[in-house]
């Protein structure tokens, strides 16, 4: 039986890479890897593992404040909103966050998308794809009581398991947006109700939005 014993290998086209394969074998489930210069060794299979996990800081998820919804056709940013750095394109990105708020309407109208801004590429919004003249978005803000008063019933929205494909290793930023698409000068106040006198009934809350680098 014949065997070939060698130390490196490149491909034949001209100026292709030479690689040196490493001395030893690895251990059941290892991958060849490389470190960019050609010098390949075995390592653990990290696909499916949680590489990073980015949040907003304790000072934004604390913030109060209100943003005024002026055209019903735009999203708006809120303060929360968090930057991931890929460490390889075929990473994917774990998002979940939760949202507290009341707005000058009821919540039910109001719509809610993430912004994907990825430095020095696109910036798109992950919801649904527009069909018509109806408003895309991932959801609506689940109505958490209905009366006509809108000053001390602040709803929350919680999402988990968003996971996106940025394909890409420049730092992505995913900010939570809202949107009033059937009313115009509507306000949405976050983390507090829209009352906010020292009232049992005028709640304080915290915001935030994860991301995680799932290895791909």
């Amino acid at each position: 039986m014949s065997k070939l014993q060698t130390n490196t290998i490149q491909h034949t086209a001209n100026g292709a890479a030479v690689f040196t394969l490493p001395q030893t074998d690895g251990s059941a489930g290892q991958v060849l890897r490389t470190d960019g210069s050609g010098n390949l060794s075995w390592v653990d299979d990290q696909k499916g593992k949680i590489l990073q996990v980015v949040s907003v800081s304790d000072s934004v998820r604390e913030s109060t404040g209100s943003i005024t919804l002026t055209n019903a056709s735009t999203y708006y940013d809120t303060p929360f909103t968090v930057t991931i750095t890929p460490s390889a394109s075929s990473s994917k990105i774990l998002l979940m966050g939760h949202v507290m708020g009341e707005a000058t309407i009821n919540d039910y109208l109001i719509l809610w998308s993430i912004k994907r801004a990825i430095s020095g590429g696109a910036t798109t919004n992950i919801q649904a794809p527009t069909v018509g003249n109806r408003p895309p978005c991932i959801s609506v803000i689940p109505q958490g009581i209905y009366i006509s008063e809108q000053t001390s019933t602040p709803a929350t929205i919680t999402f988990a398991g968003l996971l996106d494909s940025p394909n890409t290793t420049s730092a992505v930023t995913y900010t939570f947006q809202v949107r009033a698409p059937q009313n115009s000068s509507v306000g949405f106040y976050y983390n507090r109700s829209v009352g906010d006198s020292n009232a049992a009934d005028n709640e304080r809350g915290l915001s935030w939005i994860t991301a995680q680098e799932i290895s791909g």
